[in-house]
């Protein structure tokens, strides 16, 4: 629910803003609210996220009830709690504020560039060392029209950490549990058909195989349970080279090729481009990206592959015609476990394409899809050049 009302709030903000915002900042100050001002500024007191409007120059011209709140509470005692209208949002964000000071320059950026109209919005999630404990929050910043400035909302998502916090330590936990005998069986299956294939025949034989080719699966499953809580910023390594970017794609192409035989990889474009990075892990997410095009694709056999050099970055993209995405699941497709309700059964957990972003920030990259249900999807990925 705070998420639709928010939502509400800044379309309604959207169509009044090149109006009120004026108002807001004193050009009218003694004229009367109208009944529109009246019902926005009832909306934006309802929400229990914490509101800032900015105008152009960053300089915070309102905020609603929630935030004065939250400063009220956290305002050390003795010192009167500051309602911060009047000060400017990106000085603000250049100094840490209980955050590290990489997020407080990303922070910085990306209220700057949605300012500067670079991009429509920005999300972060953050830290918070308040007195009574400590919490976690989203901070969202969505573009006003007409370059008038921009909404800046910060919503508590402690509860959500501490459940995600929860989950990842039971995964890590089974996932290790179930590993060792799992592993034991996988060599028993193998001593079996070294023993016992050459003399067992027919339904036999296909059984044995049949038990591998599961135990192989299920490997597969908990490593990728295992990854997931071994990801950037946790503990898994990255082991960083220059290579040839041409024969990583080339190769990754030709090994998921064999797997496919129903579908047609075809590299269109792939220059010779010297890149830096865990070569291995650029491979899972390659894999990845190329699995997923065929597995989606059940009634078109053509998959397209580009990698050229632009702006100074390798652009990697990946062309189906398949089922696509809906526009309402493409934000939220690169999350954990997340998989899409279309109606179609297909199996996976929904940690591939996580764990393939988490790899490509982790080198400094991006990763996005551009789709349309029932034409097919297109996923991309930069990587800088240095």
């Amino acid at each position: 629910m705070r998420e639709i009302n928010l939502f509400i709030f800044i379309i309604y903000m959207k169509e009044l803003m090149a109006s009120s915002i004026r108002e807001i900042a004193g050009m009218h100050a003694y004229v009367t609210p109208s009944k529109s001002e009246q019902l926005k500024d009832a909306i934006l007191n309802s929400l229990t996220a914490q509101i800032a409007v900015l105008g152009p120059d960053g300089i915070i011209e309102t905020v609603n009830d929630a935030w004065k709140q939250f400063e009220k509470e956290n305002t050390p005692q003795g010192l009167p709690a500051l309602d911060c209208i009047g000060m400017n949002y990106l000085e603000v964000c250049k100094q840490s504020q209980g955050r590290s000071s990489e997020e407080a320059q990303q922070t910085f950026k990306g209220i700057l560039a949605v300012l500067q109209g670079t991009i429509s919005s920005f999300t972060i999630e953050y830290p918070c060392d308040a007195p009574s404990k400590k919490r976690w929050f989203l901070m969202s910043v969505t573009a006003l029209p007409d370059s008038l400035g921009a909404v800046v909302s910060h919503t508590d998502i402690t509860e959500r950490k501490t459940i995600e916090q929860m989950k990842d330590e039971f995964i890590s936990i089974a996932s290790h549990e179930l590993k060792t005998p799992l592993t034991s069986l996988k060599g028993i299956v193998h001593i079996l058909q070294l023993s016992f294939l050459n003399k067992m025949k027919g339904e036999g034989a296909k059984l044995l195989n049949t038990m591998d080719i599961q135990l192989d699966k299920l490997t597969k499953i908990i490593g990728d349970f295992l990854n997931v809580n071994a990801l950037p910023g946790k503990n898994l390594p990255f082991n960083y080279e220059e290579f040839e970017f041409k024969n990583l794609v080339q190769e990754t192409v030709e090994n998921v090729s064999t797997l496919s035989q129903l579908h047609f990889l075809t590299v269109q474009e792939n220059e010779t481009i010297i890149c830096r990075g865990d070569r291995l892990r650029l491979e899972q997410v390659i894999t990845n990206l190329l699995t997923n095009a065929v597995k989606y694709s059940p009634q078109s056999n053509q998959v397209f592959i580009n990698s050229v050099v632009k702006d100074n970055k390798i652009l990697l993209s990946v062309q189906d015609f398949g089922i696509g995405v809906n526009k309402e699941n493409i934000t939220r497709i690169f999350d954990r476990f997340y998989r899409v309700n279309n109606g179609l059964r297909f199996g996976g957990l929904g940690l591939g394409l996580y764990i393939s972003s988490e790899i490509i920030k982790a080198h400094k990259g991006n990763l996005w899809v551009e789709s349309q249900p029932g034409k097919g999807s297109t996923f991309y990925l930069t990587l800088p050049l240095r």
